[in-house]
């Protein structure tokens, strides 16, 4: 299903290395994120063999969301996988490791992406992440009607994988959007804490919610200490007394 051969890589065409020059120059003078990853994208179609549509999707809050799309095809491919939480793309991000399938004969392995996929003419993927420290933070699909992605077409998708990490990382839209999605579920788990803290006063002190919350306040007051504080203190309390 998937080739994942460790010899020498394939040299990178001159073509292509100049090419990701005047790309390095792009992503530093280009305004915008999407911009970048839809020159990156429609690289890929001009330099990887066999490559008929291309698209980058983006993670911020850990889901793929498509960025870009060559073609039609490419994000109608992307939002089958959506819609069936699985597929090339999300395995990827899951895995951090590149996929490369030939999609013939693989119907009953993959029925519902696989049909989908020949029905658009496509025979063949490769996905591929783009890693930011330790966690995927995109990954660059390839569609081909053409052919079977090879050796060479892996290599060249794992140099602009880089270039999409570079954009992304030099990006202060998506560390803005990145902050937002990671203050929230700070604020989340901050919610939670409290919640569970009333919880435990409305058995201990045989109170109500209201009562308890109440409670919090009071205790966050007389301490000079947020309710987070308390509520934080008495889950270490109880969790010292099991």
């Amino acid at each position: 299903m998937c080739a994942d051969q460790r010899g020498s890589r394939p040299a990178i065409s001159d073509d292509l290395l100049s090419s990701l020059g005047e790309l390095a120059e792009v992503i530093q003078t280009r305004g915008t994120l999407g911009g970048v990853l839809a020159d990156i994208a429609e690289l890929a179609t001009t330099s990887v063999p066999r490559c008929d549509a291309a698209s980058v999707a983006l993670a911020v809050n850990g889901r793929p969301t498509t960025a870009s799309a060559t073609a039609r095809v490419a994000l109608e491919l992307d939002m089958v996988q959506y819609d069936l939480h699985d597929g090339p793309c999300l395995k990827t991000f899951r895995t951090m490791e590149g996929l490369r399938l030939d999609l013939v004969g693989l119907e009953e392995v993959l029925p519902h992406f696989a049909v989908a996929a020949r029905k658009l003419g496509v025979t063949s993927v490769l996905s591929t992440p783009a890693i930011w420290g330790e966690e995927p933070v995109a990954t660059l699909n390839l569609y081909s009607r053409s052919g079977v992605f090879d050796e060479t077409a892996e290599a060249v998708a794992a140099v602009l994988a880089t270039q999409v990490t570079i954009a992304v990382s030099r990006s202060p839209e998506f560390a803005a959007a990145r902050g937002v999605v990671e203050q929230a579920q700070r604020d989340a788990d901050d919610q939670a804490d409290i919640s569970v803290a009333t919880g435990l006063l409305m058995a201990s002190q045989t109170v109500s919610a209201e009562q308890a919350a109440g409670l919090l306040r009071r205790a966050a007051l007389d301490d000079e200490q947020t309710i987070l504080h308390i509520a934080q203190r008495i889950i270490r309390q109880h969790r010292t007394t099991l």
